[in-house]
């Protein structure tokens, strides 16, 4: 039953991948109460299905004598595959597309326990109800239709993802320079602060010693001298006061120009050219909230 030529392999691979943008794009749009055409890619495909069908039946069907073997092999496959894929999501495109971290047993968020025992039984569902019925009817059609329409379907998804892995890697730039500017908005906040902080100290330094100066002169003067000093110190004041109020606008002015250039990201990041990563309702930009939650914290301290 296994023994299947490459073409075959590939054709089980289309059809679990078509299947699966049918049963997510459903759920999906159900859920959404709109349409919503789920996967990283445009057409309707989703090859973590197509992936994960062919590695749990390449590996589990030569067991399938024994159903323990199946549900052991093919849960560590797939959490395997699951983790896999996670990671180098991550890593290419800084987007998380499920997580797991609030689970009690799990790894990094991309795979949990949970998970690995649904795909146990999952295995045992694709090896002895699905693939069967599946592969008689890929099988009973004509070979040379099976393999022509193979190798159309291969043509326009390599197209499809090609176009997909830019605009992904596109994104990622977008995240990327995000990133940079929350760095850089929570850097001139902190600066904001210090300086801030210093001048103030500065200015209640040189305020006390006046006032003492002014208390000790005053014993000893007439009182027009003591207007004059009072009237001194009140210009020095107010210079002081416009100094702090120039800097302020000056560093309000920065920090405006650096949430203006993060909205523009953010626009772009809303345009359908870069959406495929976006598609789940479930999908986190990873270090961009990291970076966001960092810069939250620096204005609640501020």
């Amino acid at each position: 039953m296994y023994y299947y030529h490459f073409h075959q392999w590939l054709s089980f691979f289309y059809f679990y991948c078509f299947f699966g943008w049918c049963f997510e794009s459903t759920y999906v749009s159900l859920k959404s109460h709109k349409f919503i055409n789920r996967g990283f890619m445009k057409g309707p495909w989703l090859p973590l299905y197509g992936s994960g069908a062919i590695c749990v039946l390449f590996i589990t069907l030569p067991f399938q004598q024994d159903w323990r073997l199946v549900y052991l092999i093919g849960a560590l496959a797939a959490t395997l595959l699951e983790y896999v894929v996670g990671t180098a999501m991550v890593s290419l495109f800084k987007v998380r597309y499920w997580d797991y971290s609030n689970r009690k047993i799990q790894l990094h968020g991309h795979i949990c326990l949970s998970s690995t025992i649904a795909w146990g039984f999952l295995s045992l569902l694709m090896v002895y109800v699905v693939h069967e019925p599946v592969a008689d009817f890929i099988l009973s059609l004509n070979n040379d239709l099976v393999m022509a329409i193979t190798f159309f379907i291969t043509v326009f998804m390599v197209y499809d993802f090609t176009n997909a892995f830019r605009q992904a890697m596109d994104l990622r730039a977008l995240i990327i320079q995000a990133e940079k500017i929350c760095l850089e908005l929570g850097d001139r906040l902190e600066l904001q602060k210090d300086l801030l902080k210093a001048n103030v100290e500065d200015r209640m330094t040189i305020m006390n010693a006046r006032i003492d100066y002014i208390q000790n002169y005053w014993n000893d003067q007439l009182e027009d001298k003591k207007n004059e000093m009072q009237t001194a110190l009140n210009e020095q004041l107010i210079q002081t006061e416009e100094q702090l109020a120039n800097f302020e606008w000056m560093i309000e002015k920065e920090i405006y120009d650096l949430k203006s250039r993060m909205e523009k990201i953010r626009e772009r990041m809303l345009l359908p050219a870069s959406r495929p990563l976006l598609q789940n309702p479930g999908a986190k930009f990873t270090t961009l909230k990291k970076e966001t939650k960092i810069l939250k914290d620096r204005l609640k301290r501020k």
